[in-house]
């Protein structure tokens, strides 16, 4: 007999185990996926407006050229809200470009003509250039709060919009009983091409249902950028954002500082747009890249338990390793068909920008190579500087 087939057999029983537990990866995070789908149909249902809201101060600090800044803070303008509403722009310079934006908005505000506005609102824009500390968006912030006239403060990222009734479901939220902070989860907004669509994918698909089923399991209670909204009353309790002036982190910590006063943290029951303008692999690779390595320095636990969501990448290792066994390429097929499954879903739950069924599990791929390489040493990318994280 051939001694080629001895081999071989001894090179599949060494490969069996590795195959068996990648299948078994595999199998786990095809659960975790229709779990997902079970935390998706769960999410909280829509909570009534007030009948006599607060006034709302939204603060937007802001730095640099974004593509499509300009209608991502005229969205904060066009709102349904009844109360008196201030929204203030902040920049370090006054020759930042994201101020040319925002004065276009302050002038249109002041002569009446947006569509839509409150009769209530007041638009300015803030020049102030004083450090407080590491992190510039928070100097920003402190410098913008002296200004808050308003018990309710929203604060959101420069690349994010909104719809109409943003601050009347804010306001609804934060009226429930223990609640002293509401934050948004987000879609992503894709206004450059593939790349930018590969970018928002994996805020769908990876991000979302990720912290939908987190939230599920009572393993997460999120508090990010992309909306916080709080008393006045609750910001001072915690010290005002001077709190959290050398964090990169600062949303995160916001909302720990919160929950450390023994309120809760309230996630809205809608999603706003998140943009993405990534014309490159590298920009998308990098931006992926800084939010798992920051999450792996909040929580090496959670990081390492999000191994699960990756199924299509477990099945075909799994594959791989069993020399393509006819049971592998199933698995790999049900792995595929779940994360589809999961896609569609999402994109009939939140309105956003729908993607083609076949490039999920492209994404899925992409996000894993991206998890792996977030164990490695290095430095994250964030708006042209290099930061290093301590673990």
């Amino acid at each position: 007999m051939d001694g080629s087939w001895f081999n071989a057999m001894g090179e599949w029983i060494g490969a069996a185990p590795v195959a068996a537990v990648f299948a078994f990866v595999a199998c786990v995070a095809i659960l975790y996926t229709f779990l997902a789908l079970v935390s998706l149909k769960r999410f909280a249902p829509p909570a009534a407006a007030p009948a006599h809201p607060s006034g709302v101060t939204v603060l937007k600090p802001l730095y640099g050229a974004e593509t499509g800044l300009y209608d991502h803070l005229l969205s904060f303008c066009r709102q349904n809200y009844a109360g008196p509403a201030q929204i203030i722009f902040g920049v370090n310079r006054d020759d930042d470009p994201a101020a040319a934006a925002a004065r276009r908005i302050v002038a249109l505000a002041r002569a009446g003509k947006i569509d839509g506005a409150p009769a209530g609102l007041s638009v300015e824009l803030m020049v102030d250039a004083t450090a407080h500390g590491s992190n510039g968006k928070v100097s920003n912030l402190i410098n913008l709060s002296r200004r808050i006239e308003h018990p309710l403060v929203v604060l959101a990222d420069s690349d994010i919009s909104v719809e109409p009734d943003y601050l009347d479901r804010l306001a609804a939220a934060i009226e429930r009983p223990g609640v002293g902070l509401v934050t948004c989860l987000y879609r992503g907004r894709p206004l450059a091409g593939f790349w930018s669509r590969l970018g928002a994918m994996g805020v769908d698909y990876g991000f979302l249902p990720n912290v939908l089923t987190g939230m599920a399991l009572n393993m997460a209670e999120p508090c990010v950028g992309a909306t916080i909204a709080l008393r006045r009353s609750t910001l001072d309790a915690i010290g005002g954002f001077a709190r959290v002036k050398d964090q990169l982190a600062d949303d995160y910590m916001i909302g720990e500082a919160v929950r450390e006063t023994g309120q809760k943290i309230a996630v809205a029951d809608f999603v706003v747009g998140h943009a993405h303008a990534e014309r490159s692999f590298g920009e998308v690779w990098r931006r992926d890249l800084r939010w798992a390595r920051t999450i792996h320095s909040l929580d090496p636990l959670g990081h390492i338990g999000s191994a699960v969501t990756f199924p299509v990448a477990w099945a075909l290792l799994a594959l791989l390793a069993s020399g393509f066994a006819p049971a592998m390429a199933a698995l790999a097929g049900a792995a595929v068909l779940a994360r589809m499954v999961l896609q569609f879903e999402i994109d009939a739950r939140f309105p956003g920008h729908d993607h083609a069924l076949w490039l999920g599990p492209v994404r899925d791929l992409f996000s894993f190579a991206v998890f792996v390489a977030s164990f490695l040493p290095g430095q994250i990318h964030w708006r042209g500087h290099d930061y290093a994280l301590s673990g």
